[in-house]
């Protein structure tokens, strides 16, 4: 059997152990060796153990050959797995931590009946994590915002996403001296200035709804008071419902996330905040029926219908 290059690529991709090691959930030690090891079987220095992580030349070399491995690898499960009922082999989906959370189980009961002996291994991460798996070839399929061009990668349109911003009545009359009511009419049309005040909840810039956060704050110009930032909207949503802040968040997961969101009010923002969500995948990969039918339970599942388009 063709050995998989996976963890060297995952340990090139991450620039750290530390990262590479959470990636992949294995130890730092067995990482750490198993480069070791390969360096030793080679007599030659592949990494220069620095922070981040560089390539020698000859380090660069084996990438290419690692990647090239991987991907025949790859191609030789799948061709075996067309001959299987059922199938086989391991489709990879990358996604972000709240839509795998929103999407994923409903896609994967459907896949799974049809395909009950392919694996399904979920990357989750920002959104520009995300759009570069789909471009490297790292997963078969990403679900993400692929906002420009991006070429060589196929963009599949599911569904529109809106993000708003959620605060308390409390707290949002609290740093507006105004009603509720009339503060989010007010912030509706005028814009966000009577937030200058205001303690935010903010993801990362990474992440779509950090990059539409900062464009909100700064058309505003407020320097935003930021008292907690995460990558997981999970952990900022219970803050903001416990009045700690305002967070600017999809509305899918305010309707998801009802016993945090319920008693939250909602603030409409810009054109800029309304975005589509696709499905990509590597255009010259080679077609393999359980990514094809994933692709269609997503769409069928979750998307309006728009057509396949190159982007």
């Amino acid at each position: 059997m063709v050995e998989s290059w996976d963890w060297l690529i995952q340990l090139v991709e991450a620039g750290s152990f530390t990262r590479a090691s959470e990636r992949l959930h294995i130890p730092q030690q067995t990482l750490s060796a198993r480069l070791a090891t390969l360096e030793k079987e080679l007599k030659t220095k592949l990494m220069v153990r620095s922070s981040p992580l560089s390539l020698t030349r000859a380090g660069e070399a084996f990438l290419s050959y690692a990647y090239e491995q991987n991907e025949a690898l790859s191609c030789m499960l799948r061709r075996i797995g067309e001959t299987t009922v059922g199938g086989t082999g391991l489709l990879k989906v990358g996604v972000s931590h709240f839509r795998s959370r929103l999407l994923m189980p409903h896609v994967i009961q459907q896949f799974h009946r049809s395909m009950p002996g392919v694996s399904v291994k979920i990357f989750e991460g920002t959104n520009e994590e995300l759009v570069h798996l789909a471009e490297q070839g790292g997963v078969d399929l990403a679900i993400a915002r692929f906002g420009g061009t991006h070429p060589g990668v196929s963009v599949r349109p599911l569904f529109e996403e809106e993000i708003v911003f959620a605060i308390t009545p409390s707290l949002l009359e609290a740093v507006t001296g105004l009603e509720a009511g009339e503060a989010v009419a007010s912030l509706e049309e005028k814009g966000l200035g009577l937030l200058k005040d205001c303690p935010l909840l903010l993801t990362s810039l990474d992440d779509v709804t950090g990059r539409v956060a900062q464009t909100e704050l700064r058309g505003a110009r407020i320097k935003p008071n930021v008292v907690v930032e995460s990558e997981s909207m999970m952990t900022l949503l219970p803050l903001c419902a416990a009045g700690i802040g305002g967070v600017f968040c999809p509305t899918n997961i305010l309707d998801a996330e009802d016993d945090y969101a319920g008693g939250l009010l909602r603030v409409r923002l810009s054109d800029a905040a309304r975005y589509a969500i696709s499905i990509g995948r590597q255009a010259n990969a080679e077609p393999w029926t359980p990514a094809q039918l994933f692709e269609d339970i997503v769409g069928a599942l979750f998307g309006e219908d728009h057509a396949v388009r190159e982007a």
